[in-house]
């Protein structure tokens, strides 16, 4: 397996990770997930006490053409500097986006900013179990007018059941359309590599989203196909807002 095929596996544990834990919490479950060595399942979900079916899992991730550039390293530094400077100070249970202005992405963002913008988080009274935070232009320039010239905003999310710290790169919740289309976009790919709708009736698809996904996506897509049914046993999608059941 080269390096690429091993990026992608180990991604695709991770996003089947996530979805476990909604499972065994919707569910009472015990699952865990293994890595599959045979098609058409990327990875397995399996009861650690055999008491419960195997679910055989389809991992995909939103289309590329709905990133921002999410492989610029200028941009992949920062989220590292920022999420060592938030555990630095003992923060946890946070999930980070941003969206990045032009400089940040050409010329990436000073260490200072990471430090300056990790004292202000610390700072932050984010109730549990859950909030949703929104640092917007103004209040960047109140922090540090420097930091106004790097990220247009920031959302921070809070959720007591995941403990870890988390800087997505890039934010891209904005450029995800509010119809729901990209879910479409999401099943289209899978479909399209496995032949239709009856080849998949027994997978579980999960689907993994590197933005804030809103009720208002996934009730638009449900009304949408309503009538048509969708294709897979069950779509679990995963966003910087937890896992949602779109069947």
């Amino acid at each position: 397996m080269n390096a690429k095929e091993e990026e992608k596996k180990q991604r695709e544990l991770e996003e089947g990770r996530v979805a476990v834990a909604y499972l065994n919490q919707e569910l009472g479950a015990d699952y865990e997930v293994i890595p599959s060595d045979r098609e058409p399942a990327d990875v397995l979900f399996v009861s650690s006490s055999k008491q419960l079916p195997e679910r055989m899992v389809q991992v995909v991730t939103i289309p590329h053409d709905y990133q921002i550039r999410a492989d610029n390293q200028n941009l992949a530094r920062f989220s590292r500097d920022l999420t060592a400077a938030l555990k630095a100070r003992h923060m946890s249970n946070l999930t980070v986006g941003f969206s990045p202005l032009g400089p940040a992405t050409e010329r990436g963002i000073p260490r200072p900013m990471a430090e300056k913008l990790a004292d202000y988080f610390a700072g932050l009274q984010l109730e549990p179990p859950q909030e949703t935070r929104t640092i917007d232009f103004t209040e960047l320039l109140a922090i540090d007018p420097e930091l106004s010239g790097y990220l247009s905003n920031l959302v921070l999310f809070r959720d007591e059941e995941n403990p870890d710290v988390m800087v997505l790169t890039p934010g891209v919740a904005a450029e995800l359309p509010d119809d729901g289309s990209w879910i479409e976009d999401g099943l289209a790919m899978k479909l399209k590599r496995y032949g239709g709708p009856e080849a998949v009736k027994e997978l579980t698809l999960v689907i993994g989203v590197e933005a804030l996904v809103d009720a208002q996506q996934v009730e638009a897509f449900r009304e949408a196909h309503k009538d048509d049914g969708l294709p897979f046993k069950e779509i679990l999608i995963n966003s910087a807002e937890g896992t949602m059941r779109l069947k």
